[in-house]
């Protein structure tokens, strides 16, 4: 299952149908989604050293929409299963696992951003 997450393509669909064909604006998203997500991390790690279950469902929930922007539906759906196992507190060790495969899963997607914000800017001449 982890590997069909790390191969998964970027989906620009949903970013288009909000931004339109402005390539400038979808560069935007993708460097606000890499400026912001290592703060997010930060955050949901710290409560996860602290066992702070309650806040590490509030901050997978917080982190979770910013995957669909960047096209990553399939990542938003594995941060709700974080979301769901810190805030029902089941399952408390496979949460921490599934944390950390997030932090590699996000290496990856930083990967397919920035592929992603050169084939823009070439696509449109930026």
């Amino acid at each position: 299952m982890q590997d069909n997450r790390d191969n998964h393509p970027l989906d620009l669909s949903y970013l288009t149908e909000i931004v339109g064909h402005d390539p400038e604006f979808m560069i935007e998203v993708f460097e606000t989604f890499t400026e912001q997500t290592p703060f997010y991390m930060a955050e949901l790690e710290d409560a996860l050293a602290k066992k702070d279950w309650k806040r590490v469902a509030e901050c997978a929930h917080k982190i979770k929409p910013t995957f669909t922007y960047v096209g990553r539906g399939d990542v938003k759906d594995f941060v709700q299963l974080i979301e769901n196992g810190a805030r029902k507190q089941e399952n408390l060790p496979h949460v921490a696992e599934q944390i950390a495969s997030l932090n590699s899963l996000i290496d990856k997607i930083y990967q397919q951003i920035e592929r992603t914000i050169v084939e823009v800017k070439l696509k449109y001449k930026l």
